[in-house]
């Protein structure tokens, strides 16, 4: 490793790849001001990366910052996306939600794995086929809120998830996956249903009926194949993501990182696959589903040094993991940061370091600051997980003091 202050040797923790691509990318949707989710798209791509650090930049003036990160291509480089129905029966639309909460019809993303597209189109059919009322919001009526569509694209093989104000069409979507045929259940092999009874701008429910036989879908990373339910957190970008975790595993290799504890682990993707040097890890996460996905993946692939934890952070006492002597911490929390108690458990573990994978650069700058006493922030790289919008994606060294 080089000495801090030298911005440009960092590259060596994870080479940003060739220049980016002068191909850019062309949208129907965007071109006739039908949906604008990609604020960016009117700009060159090299363009908005340039953006992206001068917003990182500033909020960091004086780390020093690595290569961005880029897709080698943006097109079909999104992995799950979350359509929104409505419209009858008759005429189901899906889409996204604009500003004035008004669903834009969008079957067709460039952005967006090819199987997702052609799924996404066969949608109207199967919804009208098997009777599923598209939700209103306004009235409180109807069944069928969202669809989540989740590509594996080294399986090629996709999870369908319904989200439905009740029960009440259960039988009718078990009736759908007997209907399927070998050929589209091979295709998606995990198809389920969520329940989502209240008005909240939460897509899905804690309520998940499995209605096919499979109920997780593998997603290879580099050498290994993680597990992903239809409640598990997953990266979009899979390309961008392969490379997070390529980095945050230099990172631990080069400082001879030992004993990791991986905060908000969900299905385990940091635990295993950056963590492949180490002598052991822990992950937590207070999600059960996560961690019996993490549990089966580590089993599956043999990965004996790996240990989960289905746990919230605040159940925990520092004595439980004391005796671990955990010399790193890897943490991937949600947009709004560390909470309280993964802070609280930071500052008295005192490991030498703390790997942060951040997806909001503000709260990654507020909990560095609240940190600040006791841990340096020595290093960052941003990677383009979403990109042609504000977006993305930052990975953090921090060293203790």
């Amino acid at each position: 490793m080089t000495e801090k202050g030298h911005v440009g040797s960092t590259s060596d923790i994870h080479h940003a790849g060739k220049a980016p691509p002068g191909r850019d990318l062309a949208c129907g949707y965007f071109e006739s001001r039908c949906c604008r989710s990609c604020t960016l798209l009117e700009h060159a791509y090299g363009a908005t990366l340039r953006r992206k650090r001068e917003v990182l930049a500033q909020l960091f003036p004086i780390t020093p910052l690595a290569p961005f990160v880029h897709c080698e291509d943006t097109a079909g480089s999104r992995i799950r996306a979350k359509l929104a129905v409505s419209g009858s029966l008759t005429e189901p639309q899906l889409g996204f939600y604009d500003d004035q909460q008004t669903i834009v019809p969008v079957t067709d993303c460039p952005l967006h794995h090819p199987l997702i597209n052609e799924w996404a189109q066969r949608l109207p059919t199967i919804i009208r086929n098997t009777g599923l009322t598209p939700y209103d919001p306004k009235c409180d009526r109807g069944e069928l809120k969202f669809v989540v569509l989740t590509c594996s694209p080294t399986h090629q093989q996709l999870m369908i998830q319904f989200v439905l104000r009740s029960r009440e069409a259960i039988d009718r979507i078990r009736g759908l996956w007997r209907r399927m045929a070998e050929a589209e259940k091979h295709a998606v092999p995990v198809l389920s249903a969520n329940i989502q009874a209240v008005r909240s701008s939460r897509i899905s429910g804690s309520d998940e009926i499995s209605i096919s036989e499979q109920t997780r879908l593998p997603i290879r990373f580099g050498v290994v194949e993680l597990l992903i339910g239809p409640q598990s957190f997953l990266q979009t970008n899979h390309e961008i993501a392969v490379k997070l975790y390529a980095a945050a595993g230099q990172l631990l290799e080069q400082h001879g990182a030992q004993n990791v504890l991986d905060l908000y682990c969900g299905a385990g993707a940091f635990s295993l696959t950056a963590c492949a040097s180490v002598r052991s890890v822990t992950g937590i996460d207070s999600s059960r589903n996560a961690i019996d996905c993490a549990r089966e993946a580590a089993a599956r692939s043999h990965l004996h040094h790996a240990q989960f934890l289905c746990r919230g952070l605040d159940q925990l006492t520092t004595d439980e993991l004391a005796a671990e002597n955990f010399d790193t911490v890897i943490c991937n929390p949600p947009r709004r940061g560390l909470d309280p108690a993964s802070v609280t458990l930071i500052k008295t573990l005192q490991p030498r370091y703390l790997i942060y994978s951040s997806c909001n650069p503000a709260t990654l700058q507020r909990d560095a600051q609240i940190l600040a006493a006791d841990y340096e922030l020595d290093w960052l790289q941003p990677f383009d997980m979403f990109p042609y919008t504000q977006h993305f994606e930052v990975l953090a060294k921090l060293l203790r003091r």
